[in-house]
């Protein structure tokens, strides 16, 4: 498929394997498509409402975190340490000032906050001590997060709007990789793949689920029913997984159901 947009890439060379199988629907009557782009509606007013309030929460989590860090500086600059003046104050001056920072790096690991990549990680109480990990933890950087694009995404290709999409959220040097191994570069690639799937397929549904969200991306799945080149009808199922970097999606790859 291509990008969010794409929804799926049904292989013309198996049009003769699924005639056997697949049976041609109905169209939607004029009432059920009506019914069903009224759901597709409210379910993107939905989302964009899950959406401003997953910023709202995350700008409030930034001022909290803010203002923690300047009650903690403010509190050690104001601590009195005896013989300050001397080489023996100085040096338990500098211990408690490593000491707070420490635990201060401690805190946001915990809280998840802004710095939080740049301290030691803190492991869940339930979880061992392990050996073997980053002591930087994966992250998609700076601006919008891999849930409010995701959230974003689904909403908007839901709705119709898998462009503005595409035209929001995607670098101009994004990778779009299909299930065969085909990489197409960069923004221009986007468009030439989706223009060839238009061309080519007729969409006769299709719903986007998710996002499923990680620390430095998220995957959407989709599926629908499309029409082939030569008429018949198949069911496609494809999720997308795609990579977000300083608030732009800069990879997806597409992956094919074959049950």
């Amino acid at each position: 498929m291509s990008k969010a947009k794409r929804k799926n890439d049904a292989n013309p060379a198996d049009a003769s394997a699924d005639a056997a199988t697949e049976s041609t629907a109905p169209a939607l009557s004029k009432k059920e498509r009506k019914a069903a782009e009224k759901a597709a509606a409210k379910e993107a007013k939905a989302a964009k409402a899950a959406e401003r309030e997953a910023r709202k929460l995350a700008k409030k989590a930034a001022k909290e975190a803010a203002k923690t860090d300047a009650k903690t500086d403010a509190k050690t600059d104001a601590i009195a340490i005896p013989g300050a003046g001397s080489d023996s104050g100085k040096l338990a001056k500098e211990k408690h000032a490593k000491t707070e920072k420490h635990a201060r790096r401690e805190r946001l690991a915990r809280k998840g906050g802004d710095h939080a990549d740049d301290a030691t990680p803190s492991p869940d109480a339930s979880m061992p001590k392990f050996k073997h990990v980053r002591k930087k933890k994966l992250s998609s950087g700076k601006g919008a997060t891999a849930q409010e694009i995701g959230t974003s995404l689904v909403a908007l290709f839901n709705a119709g709007k898998s462009d503005e999409a595409e035209q929001t959220w995607y670098h101009r040097r994004i990778e779009s990789i299909e299930e065969d191994g085909t990489v197409f570069e960069g923004w221009k690639g986007v468009l030439e793949k989706g223009k060839w799937w238009k061309e080519t397929f007729t969409v006769l549904s299709m719903r986007a689920s998710g996002p499923y969200v990680c620390a430095n991306g998220f995957t959407v799945v989709f599926t629908g029913r499309v029409r082939l080149p030569e008429g018949t009808e198949v069911d496609a199922h494809e999720c997308g997984v795609y990579t977000v970097e300083k608030g732009r999606i800069v990879r997806e790859q597409f992956m094919q159901w074959r049950g």
